[in-house]
């Protein structure tokens, strides 16, 4: 693999920098509401390494900016904070006005978000839910679908619970043996997680087995994966970010390797997001202070198993595909797996950052960003539909 790529800033609106006073580790849009036309204005963020680490809820609405002629909407107004006990280390909607987080204490709180008094407040807390014999770990990500909860953590342990109960529903105690980094919902009753051996492993739900019902790994490498995200319209491509900065392209119906690898960062990659509702769109973010757009919309399918290829992003990157994946026809084929990837962009959208980036989310045309640099971005990508 060698590196192709000219650096090319991204055509959008200037991010916007909202100075919060605290290191954001979680940030993520509010569940759009199913009947409504709009685009949600409302998102979470959650901080870390502090004495009193925050739960904030934020507006983003029309108000201009005076840093900009046209557009507007892009500066957050603060609704509503908490403090949260323990780093934010997972955060989620499991509805409009309802928030669960998980700590590096171990435990997950789900937090009501009162709209009549626009505050926040506890409605139950689920306490040690990891742990190493009698001492609690941290708890490092979770997921949620519809009333269901399922966190991992720094013990290889699964705990699936039910919003409306305060026992846990279910304890898979020997997922894995080593710290499971992050976990996404494929399907209603079926999870992804991967772990700091950089694997990823499926589990069933339904299954009385505490095994995982698929294995996968980069052939002979051991570097530790942090993030995974699916594909929004079809759960068996889903895309991981590594240590080493390298994205990972999967089709779960293959044997064991990734279908591609990107390498992109030029440190950990803490998040890797599919545009919700046009998956030709992925962002990523990185300890090395970059935020990227990947954009597969002019990808076309081929035959070809290895291809270097020129986009645009702050770095050096090149792409590699597994010798074994076989290609169909052109309209058959996901985007992200085909192998032409020559008309494949990637543009930096945030230049000049030097803290990390540690978590992303995108909702219609507005990206929103949380950094150890104790700010928010937000960024207003026009072109993007």
């Amino acid at each position: 693999m060698c590196k192709s790529y000219e650096t090319k800033m991204a055509e959008c609106i200037h991010p916007f920098v909202k100075f919060v006073s605290r290191k954001v580790n979680k940030i993520r849009w509010q569940q759009s509401q199913k009947q409504a036309l709009e685009c949600a204005d409302t998102f979470v963020t959650g901080s870390w390494d502090d004495e009193d680490n925050k739960i904030c809820l934020w507006y983003l609405g029309t108000q201009r900016s005076p840093q900009y002629d046209e557009g507007g909407g892009l500066e957050p107004t603060l609704k509503c904070e908490m403090t949260h006990s323990g780093d934010v280390t997972g955060l989620e909607f499991i509805e409009p006005d309802v928030i669960v987080a998980s700590s590096s204490t171990g435990s997950v709180t789900m937090y009501k978000h009162h709209t009549a008094s626009q505050t926040l407040g506890i409605q139950y807390k689920w306490q040690s839910l990891h742990r190493h014999g009698n001492h609690s770990c941290p708890c490092t990500c979770l997921a949620v679908r519809d009333k269901t909860i399922v966190t991992s953590g720094e013990d290889g342990r699964l705990v699936i619970l039910n919003a409306e109960q305060k026992s846990p529903h279910r304890i898979i105690e020997n997922a894995d043996s080593s710290t499971i980094n992050n976990i996404v919902f494929l399907k209603h009753t079926e999870v992804i997680t991967v772990n700091s051996s950089g694997q990823l492993k499926t589990f069933d739900l339904r299954s009385n087995s505490d095994a995982p019902s698929q294995t996968l790994s980069v052939s002979g490498e051991l570097t530790s994966l942090h993030c995974v995200d699916k594909h929004p319209g079809q759960p068996h491509i889903v895309a991981t970010g590594s240590h080493d900065g390298v994205l990972g392209i999967w089709d779960l119906r293959q044997e064991a390797s990734p279908v591609s690898l990107l390498e992109a960062h030029n440190g950990p990659m803490w998040e890797v997001k599919f545009h919700k509702t046009n998956s030709n769109h992925l962002f990523t973010c990185s300890e090395d202070g970059a935020v990227w757009h990947w954009d597969a919309s002019l990808v076309g399918s081929s035959h070809m198993v290895q291809t270097q290829f020129t986009g645009a992003g702050s770095g050096g990157a090149n792409f590699s595909l597994n010798p074994s994946f076989q290609f169909g026809g052109s309209e058959n084929v996901n985007k992200w797996l085909c192998s032409d990837n020559k008309k494949m962009e990637i543009n930096s959208l945030i230049d000049d950052n030097i803290l990390p980036v540690n978590s992303v989310d995108i909702e219609s045309q507005t990206l929103i960003c949380g950094t150890d640099s104790e700010s928010l971005i937000t960024i207003r990508l026009p072109t993007l539909r």
